[in-house]
């Protein structure tokens, strides 16, 4: 089932990347902290989640399974900011 509706881009907001509907959280968080810490356990990602439902969170995962390649952008995009800032002399 696609839950569009949940997941959308805003020009913008968090650099106009897939986020969840009504938050300033990205699809790409919720896809690494899944396949990082707990990948197929969708008990153990929820309480780390437990502000969203379950259905925004199966809805980035199908978000990403449709649209892997402008997610993995963003995480790139995000990777390369954050080893630009700790390389940045003090």
């Amino acid at each position: 089932m696609q839950r569009t509706h949940i997941i959308t881009q805003v020009p913008g907001v968090m650099g106009g990347y897939p986020i969840v509907a009504g938050t300033r959280t990205p699809v790409r968080a919720i896809v690494e902290l899944y396949y990082e810490l707990h990948p197929g356990d969708m008990d153990q990602v929820q309480d780390a989640l437990q502000h969203f439902s379950r259905e925004e969170i199966e809805a980035a995962l199908e978000y990403y399974r449709a649209y892997p390649d402008l997610v993995d952008e963003d995480i790139a995009r995000q990777k390369a900011a954050l080893e630009a800032f700790l390389s940045r002399p003090e």
